[in-house]
């Protein structure tokens, strides 16, 4: 990868005109009595400054700080979150004496219905969380909250996950301090900084993916004013804390539809379904249209070149053609509306902000071409004499979270059977009937008889993440483009690389995507 160039340029520093000097005692006499004049004048101005911000408040507290007691830490969290009037140790002591079993919240629950979203497996770093009021009378609490452990539901004789209860503390504001505090209920410690930098911090979203920046934007989800859907009626909410802090879409199970509303079409029903719960994959068909699909194969067909790969250290010396046997372009958005409308599509659909998003990869496999199973992730231990690939990704803490796959074109007509004409993009560590936990550890990385295989359809994308929702690289999601079988077919598709932070391809139609995006988080 390569960084970007070049940083702020210092300012030219600008000097007053010289002065004349003055050229008799009379004028140094008029200087004298002027520079007194000045000097009296600043007095009664420090004098008048003082007593006007007597009555003004301090600037240590500014006016919008909430007022009450100093903050208060309970005994076994000293390092809770510090704000003015906010008493964590009284929430903690409303706690012990309220009643927060399941059974006693019974009907708040079932009006949120968080159990709704929860899944067979358990998923790392996904939380959901009912969100109800406080106990009656308790003026120690703004809510009750109620966590669904990763997400994980009693079934096949398998225990759910735990389901944990806490009071969220009066006068808080900011939706980060209740991710420490769900977090510190569930055990689950911050990440330590790495030599580069910082992960991402835990954040909690909507159902739908809107990002919670403040406790009042959680607390408007059980009134029903807030954004999406997180409102089921009785004062009860329900919304996701994601520890990796980007949000993944629930997989719920294989073939749960999350249905989103004028996503491609006003009026038009955008059903993300669930392929795969390891790794994370889902399904949209009908994401692109005709022209969109032709467009962005005429765009890039006069620059395709031969595919790289980026080497591991295990891997230096060979040559790219020994993983990978397809043409590439990367393929820039700007300045191209239909792109841009793209760009922005995309990011509504992943909930992430394009500013996150590389450009473009417009990829083309031949008869017999191929890209050998590969992760899309950059392991800083695979790369561990490549300083620059280790900055790039923070040692870690940065990375690319989620691909977008677009399948530009079909390689099997109507009424054939679409393994015919190959071309699949195949996971072979996908969890199947024979493994329901993933599969083994591959061996052959050009066999693609193993795992979950999804062919090429018009139009349809899928997402696939390469990292869990606590953030940390995920191995299942292994994956290879396999061989076109029809020696007089072309398969055509293309991805966006979505990653956890900010990525350095941002221009004027990108900023004003994420701003938009941003603009709805509540």
């Amino acid at each position: 990868q390569t960084m970007g160039k070049g940083g702020p340029k210092k300012a030219k520093q600008k000097t007053a005109a010289p002065v004349a000097a003055a050229s008799s005692s009379a004028a140094g006499g008029a200087f004298r009595s002027r520079a007194v004049g000045a000097v009296l004048l600043a007095a009664f101005a420090i004098g008048l400054q003082a007593l006007l911000s007597s009555n003004a408040p301090s600037a240590e507290v500014p006016p919008h700080a909430p007022r009450g007691p100093p903050p208060a830490c309970p005994a076994d969290w000293p390092a809770c979150p510090r704000t003015a009037g906010v008493d964590w140790a009284a929430a903690d002591a409303a706690e012990a004496e309220s009643d927060l079993s399941p059974a006693a919240l019974s009907e708040g629950l079932r009006g949120c219905n968080a159990t709704a979203l929860l899944s067979p497996q358990r998923v790392p770093g996904m939380h959901a969380i009912c969100i109800l009021p406080p106990p009656a009378g308790e003026e120690r609490a703004a809510a009750t909250l109620v966590v669904y452990d990763s997400m994980r539901r009693a079934e096949g004789g398998r225990e759910g996950g735990r389901v944990v209860s806490l009071l969220l503390p009066a006068r808080l504001s900011d939706a980060s301090h209740v991710a420490a505090a769900v977090l510190r209920r569930l055990g689950v410690r911050p990440r330590p900084r790495t030599p580069s930098g910082q992960y991402q911090p835990a954040a909690l979203f909507t159902d739908r993916g809107v990002r919670v920046v403040s406790v009042e934007g959680l607390l408007s989800l059980a009134s029903g004013s807030g954004a999406g859907t997180g409102h089921y009626g009785g004062g009860a909410a329900r919304a996701l804390l994601l520890e990796g802090g980007q949000w993944l879409w629930p997989p719920v199970e294989v073939g749960h539809a999350h249905e989103l509303t004028d996503l491609v079409a006003p009026g038009v029903v955008t059903r993300v379904v669930t392929l795969s719960l390891k790794p994370l994959v889902v399904e949209v068909e009908n994401f692109l249209d005709g022209g969109e699909n032709g467009h962005i194969i005429e765009r890039a067909k006069p620059h395709m070149a031969k595919s790289g790969v980026a080497l591991k250290d295990a891997d230096k010396g060979k040559a790219a053609k020994e993983f990978r046997t397809s043409s590439q372009y990367f393929l820039p958005t700007t300045r191209d509306p239909t792109l841009e409308k793209i760009d922005r599509r995309v990011s509504w659909l992943t909930r992430i902000p394009i500013s996150h998003a590389e450009y473009i990869q417009v990829l083309k496999y031949n008869h017999l071409e191929h890209y050998s199973a590969h992760h899309d992730y950059f392991d800083p231990a695979a790369y561990a004499s490549n300083q620059q690939m280790l900055r790039s990704v923070e040692h870690g803490a940065k990375n690319r979270l989620a691909t977008v796959f677009f399948y530009l074109n079909s390689l099997v007509g109507e009424g054939e059977a679409p393994e015919s004409g190959g071309g699949q993009t195949n996971f072979p560590r996908a969890a199947t009937a024979a493994y329901p936990d993933g599969g083994p550890p591959v061996h052959d990385y050009f066999d693609c008889s193993r795992g979950l295989s999804v062919y090429p359809q018009e139009g349809k994308i899928i997402i696939f993440y390469s990292m869990l929702p606590n953030g940390e690289m995920d191995d299942y999601s292994l994956h290879g483009g396999c061989d076109v079988l029809f020696s007089n077919a072309t398969k055509w598709s293309a991805n966006f690389w979505l990653w956890n932070k900010p990525y350095h391809f941002v221009d004027p139609a990108r900023r004003r995507a994420t701003k938009e995006l941003t603009e709805e988080w509540i």
